[in-house]
């Protein structure tokens, strides 16, 4: 009970904090950060790469989807499934003209663009958004498990799980479940490290 009562007020504070940044403040440390992630080895080498497309003042991707794009890397979006809660797929995209507004109002992959389901999927790079991370990888999503769920399992995998956030959104711990996927990285407009494993 301590843990879920833990996680819904830092739900709230970093939802408020978030939505209280001046917009210009907000692209530029958005910008910062996908900076940080373009001129890094792990994200210049990948091949195949996952993102996702930002709602309620989440960091933005834009700059990472388009560097995919001109790079000619496999892009990936996630599609919520219907019906099925807290369950997606990702999608293999070639622009924005593969997006329409689907669950939540999110953009995302086409209807008719088949998914891929978490045992078959194997991106080299994937950010996954949050609203909260310490640098031991523990990440605080949502609430729908989504994420949690898609990458579970994943200990040992090659692909580098990147929790991209704004630097107010790293906190010293993060409250967490056994269930609750780690980050292998996390990145700010300040920083992008590897994180601390157990």
């Amino acid at each position: 009970m301590a843990v879920s009562l833990d996680k819904a007020a830092l739900r709230r504070k970093m939802r408020q904090l978030r939505h209280d940044q001046p917009r210009e403040a907000a692209l530029e440390r958005s910008a910062g950060a996908q900076a940080l992630i373009l001129f890094s080895s792990l994200w210049q080498k990948a091949r195949t790469v996952a993102l996702y497309m930002p709602i309620q003042g989440e960091i933005g991707t834009d700059l990472l989807f388009r560097d995919a794009i001109a790079r000619r890397k496999e892009l990936y979006l996630p599609r919520v499934v219907p019906g099925r809660r807290g369950a997606m797929f990702f999608v293999r995209v070639s622009g924005p003209e593969d997006l329409v507004s689907g669950a939540y109002g999110i953009m995302e992959p086409k209807p008719s663009l088949k998914g891929v389901g978490g045992a078959d999927f194997h991106p080299d790079f994937a950010v996954v958004p949050g609203l909260a991370f310490d640098w031991r990888g523990r990440r605080l999503g949502f609430g729908g498990g989504y994420y949690d769920r898609f990458f579970a399992g994943r200990t040992g995998s090659a692909c580098a799980l990147v929790g991209l956030c704004y630097d107010f959104q790293t906190v010293g711990q993060v409250p967490a479940a056994p269930w609750d996927v780690r980050m292998t990285h996390v990145c700010t407009e300040t920083r992008f490290s590897a994180t601390e494993q157990d």
